[in-house]
């Protein structure tokens, strides 16, 4: 999570730092006011300090006081950030779209729909019934994906998205182990098929196939029991998970042989059961 963290700060700061290090640069001021410079500078030395509320209240009187100029758009996503970074996601998501509202087109907005992924990805609870988060995650993840295939935003959000199905399929494999062990077979079967079906790039694949080799073999469905092994053999011949089916189905310790037909994993899936 700290690493997510240090790459959106870094982004953003490559966004807004220059104008901290900027003595030419000449902007309106008003005389009645702190001028922009000075408190622009304050309001982000808070920030580095960690002084979030000041920094808040700072970036406040620089949205108020300094609307017209572009340093009111950058104090609205540096208030965003620092709402995200604080764990206040619910704060910093309608910050980030009030953002989009009053600045479509902008070049920043790239990272503002990824910050806003984020903000749906931390909250993720993986352990809980509800999953809404979950898609709203990987809905967004996949905008970026779609939308903006050729920034860095779009390469960190495929992890996000292998992570977050790694993480889902994991859950599925634990509550289909809990069926297992509880003798419901159906309802473990039922878990076990979402795997490879919503999950097939996750390291779960491996084992859903081998424990439907064991569910089957324990419904005395043996011939559906060894075509997931055959499956399970043919993708994954090397695997721990194919040993376990192998000495199920044949009695004996598993023994290496070459596959000489190729198919992908779908396809020979679908071979098998039709």
């Amino acid at each position: 999570m700290k690493k997510n963290k240090s790459f959106l700060f870094i982004v953003l700061i490559f966004f807004l730092v220059s104008f901290c290090g900027s003595e030419t640069k000449k902007l309106p001021e008003k005389k009645t006011k702190i001028p922009l410079s000075v408190l622009y500078k304050k309001a982000y030395q808070n920030f580095e300090n960690g002084s979030y509320q000041n920094a808040l209240d700072d970036f406040n009187k620089i949205e108020s006081d300094y609307s017209y100029t572009e340093w009111a758009s950058k104090a609205l996503l540096m208030k965003a950030f620092i709402y995200y970074d604080s764990a206040k996601y619910i704060e910093a998501l309608e910050h980030l779209q009030r953002y989009k509202k009053l600045n479509k087109g902008n070049k920043n907005i790239a990272y503002v729909e990824y910050l806003s992924a984020m903000c749906l990805f931390d909250q993720l609870n993986f352990t809980g019934k509800d999953q809404s988060n979950t898609e709203l995650a990987l809905r967004q993840f996949q905008k970026i994906i779609q939308e903006y295939p050729n920034t860095v935003y779009a390469a960190e959000s495929k992890f996000k998205i292998d992570l977050v199905n790694d993480q889902l399929a994991a859950r599925e494999m634990y509550i289909a182990r809990y069926y297992q062990i509880k003798g419901r077979w159906p309802a473990a079967i039922q878990r076990l098929n979402n795997v490879l079906e919503n999950y097939k790039t996750t390291i779960y694949v491996e084992e859903a196939l081998h424990r439907l080799v064991e569910v089957h073999y324990k419904l005395g469905n043996f011939e559906i029991a060894k075509k997931y092994a055959a499956v399970l053999g043919y993708n994954y011949n090397s695997s721990d998970w194919y040993k376990k089916s192998y000495k199920i189905i044949v009695g004996k310790n598993f023994e290496n042989t070459k596959k000489s037909e190729k198919l992908s994993f779908k396809e020979k899936l679908k071979k098998l059961f039709n």
